[in-house]
């Protein structure tokens, strides 16, 4: 199989197809394109007859409902010098889904090299990282194994909400909030800045690294919510190509999206330039996707919080996912694997 996330054929027959299990507490069983899974909270001493009638009773009220939500995240992919990533995709991961994040367990698997005290610096790493977004650490596994030559993290984060992310109806607009490909520039900037410091400035770096400072998605899933709510899709593994496509896939819609009018900072073009990167197939950890009904509202409302967004295209009522760079129009492929992963493979050649 190809590294990165699995392929959406290999998923359905291998994975999807094979869950038969079933609870009737279970709102969201696992999907392609839907990145978490959620049960309704509270249980009683109802029959199972009787559980099914009353949960099909608060159906008709869903703003009684509470829903606890979980995601996954994991290192695998992302750099070597950034293991809040697997945090920060369970956690966005959360907010796309609606829900506000309470907690994340950690399962931690280390090579026999990993001195004790980068485990103490790890763990500072990541519950500082939990806690940015409001979520503490409630617990996991560590191992140390022979079997690892570096450091592997699995995150599981847990969320509450009373109301999960709907899915998107065609004819809305397609709002992007943050940039896209910020996160994996920065750390290029940070880990090859030996590489990159012949052909850019210092001030240029300093810049690129700056969007790691930042976290903008948790406030924008407030005022989305706030708003009165919509569909969102976090921008993670593959980049803002595979977002579209599995948001898309999931809803049984079409897309008609404008490239240039997807945000990407000059510094993460140049950037992706010298390594001959797609910005477009490249990861974010700080990147959402929201169908909304009034896009320039939206952004104007967002602009107001600086938090940056653009209207990028809308949905449709077809199939078709249509890209659009001026006059040429093309289509969009299924997610392709993570550019970042191209690049190891450069490096493993060299």
């Amino acid at each position: 199989m190809r590294k990165g996330k699995l392929t959406q054929a290999v998923l359905a027959r291998s994975v999807l197809r094979v869950l038969e299990r079933r609870r009737e507490d279970i709102v969201r069983y696992p999907e392609y394109g839907c990145g978490y899974g959620a049960f309704e909270t509270g249980g009683n001493d109802k029959g199972t007859a009787d559980k099914k009638a009353d949960i099909l009773s608060r159906e008709r009220e869903h703003q009684t409902r509470r829903f606890t939500v979980t995601t996954c995240g994991s290192s695998a992919g992302f750099p070597e010098n950034a293991p809040e990533s697997a945090v920060r995709e369970a956690c966005v991961q959360l907010l796309a889904a609606g829900a506000e994040p309470v907690g994340v367990t950690v399962n931690l698997i280390l090579p026999e090299t990993f001195e004790e005290a980068d485990l103490k610096q790890l763990m500072r790493k990541l519950d500082e990282t939990a806690g940015s977004y409001g979520a503490g650490v409630l617990g996991g596994h560590t191992e140390v194994t022979g079997q690892a030559d570096q450091p592997l993290i699995a995150v599981t984060a847990v969320g509450q909400t009373e109301r999960l992310s709907p899915a998107p109806e065609p004819d809305m607009d397609l709002v992007m909030i943050g940039t896209i490909a910020s996160t994996a520039a920065a750390k290029l900037a940070q880990g090859a800045r030996a590489q990159l410091s012949g052909h850019f400035s210092e001030a240029f770096l300093q810049d690129a690294a700056k969007p790691e400072e930042e976290l903008t998605v948790p406030r924008a899933v407030k005022h989305l919510q706030s708003s009165g709510g919509c569909a969102m899709k976090a921008v993670i593994r593959g980049g803002i190509f595979a977002a579209l496509w599995e948001m898309a896939e999931h809803a049984g819609i079409g897309l008609d999206v404008e490239l240039k009018q997807i945000p990407v900072r000059q510094e993460t073009i140049e950037i992706c330039e010298f390594f001959s990167l797609n910005p477009y197939q490249l990861f974010s950890t700080d990147t959402l996707l929201a169908a909304v009904p009034d896009g320039a509202r939206t952004v104007r409302e967002l602009a107001a919080e600086h938090i940056p967004a653009a209207v990028i295209g809308r949905t449709t009522a077809g199939r078709e996912r249509i890209l659009r760079n001026g006059e040429e129009v093309r289509y969009l492929d299924k997610p392709q694997t993570d550019e970042w992963y191209r690049l190891q493979d450069k490096k493993e050649e060299v």
